[in-house]
């Protein structure tokens, strides 16, 4: 039946937006605005859920809508960033400093078609899985999104030289890719990083990490999202120092 969309679907469209024109930009070599159009993906895709609970839940429509614009944004757009990193300006200058051109490509090829079949993946089995309702089971896609969109970010800025090196190493990136992928289709325990009440008890994780993470902003600009990653990753571990409450 045809009806007016709500507010967190029209929410979900402007995250389905951004990941179209960060796909465009990407096609005409602009990373950097790409880039920062799958943040602000991220942005809608945040207000989309408050919007929906706040006005008393989403809808079936909504939920496939979600994942349908969560697919482009934080699959498709993320890997042919990651691939045409690969073939940048920057990493062209790397190559003389012994990288293969072929396993370069090779990389890169292979990450346009993981990070996205990874994502479609993860988006799926989240939609038919009831036990991800108060947390998440693997690395969620805006979350590897993320951490790729701010790694090209970083790298494209005027950092060590040295740790441009490390990171363009295509063995490297291959590996963080896979890693990455096969963390999105594991079945490893991660907070929602939603707030039900804002007491200390029962969020601590998440303060934490917002603590620490707004230290590492501040130490290592958009680098720092990668760093954050890592240890929303590691939460699982750090976060049985505290007990669980209400």
């Amino acid at each position: 039946m045809a009806r007016l969309p709500r507010i967190p679907d029209l929410l979900t469209t402007a995250n389905l937006c951004c990941g179209v024109a960060s796909i465009l930009l990407v096609s005409q070599g602009e990373l950097t605005w790409a880039c920062w159009l799958v943040f602000a993906g991220a942005v809608f895709d945040v207000f989309d859920g408050l919007a929906a609970r706040a006005l008393g839940g989403g809808s079936p429509l909504g939920t496939q809508l979600d994942s349908l614009a969560d697919m482009v944004t934080f699959g498709v757009a993320p890997g042919i960033l990651t691939y045409l990193l690969l073939g940048s300006p920057l990493t062209a200058s790397l190559l003389e400093q012994g990288m293969s051109l072929n396993a370069s490509k090779l990389v890169g090829y292979l990450t346009a078609l993981a990070i996205p079949v990874a994502s479609a993946w993860r988006l799926a089995k989240f939609n038919i899985d009831p036990r991800q309702t108060h947390g998440f089971l693997g690395l969620p896609t805006p979350a590897n999104a993320l951490f790729w969109s701010s790694l090209i970010l970083g790298l494209s800025g005027t950092g060590a030289r040295e740790i441009h090196v490390f990171l363009l190493n295509s063995w490297v990136l291959g590996g963080v890719m896979l890693a990455l992928c096969a963390l999105m289709l594991s079945e490893l325990p991660l907070p929602s990083l939603k707030f039900k009440h804002f007491r200390w008890q029962g969020n601590q994780v998440i303060y934490l990490l917002g603590g620490i993470g707004a230290v590492l902003v501040v130490l290592y600009g958009i680098l720092a999202v990668p760093m954050i990653t890592v240890l929303y990753l590691l939460s699982p571990l750090w976060g049985r120092l505290f007990p669980k409450g209400a």
